[in-house]
């Protein structure tokens, strides 16, 4: 799984990753999430707010795998 693709296909458009060259105004700068792989994976599922839920849309292997790529690329 290619996690930083996935980002780029699916996230990119609303956060800021720098890790990931993005720079969306919507959503929340993920350079500064604070949150650990759990809570990051609950909410790519679930969605929050203006955020659509994943779930059924990405795999779990693939939410996994954003979520691990989010959490690893925070603060840098």
């Amino acid at each position: 799984v290619d996690a930083a693709a996935l980002f780029t296909e699916n996230c990119a458009g609303c956060h800021v990753l720098t890790a990931a060259n993005a720079a969306g105004t919507v959503g929340p700068n993920l350079d500064n999430t604070k949150f650990d792989e759990a809570a990051i994976v609950k909410q790519i599922e679930n969605g929050a707010g203006a955020m659509p839920a994943f779930k059924g849309k990405l795999t779990p292997e693939e939410i996994d795998a954003l979520a691990k790529y989010i959490a690893s690329s925070a603060g840098q």
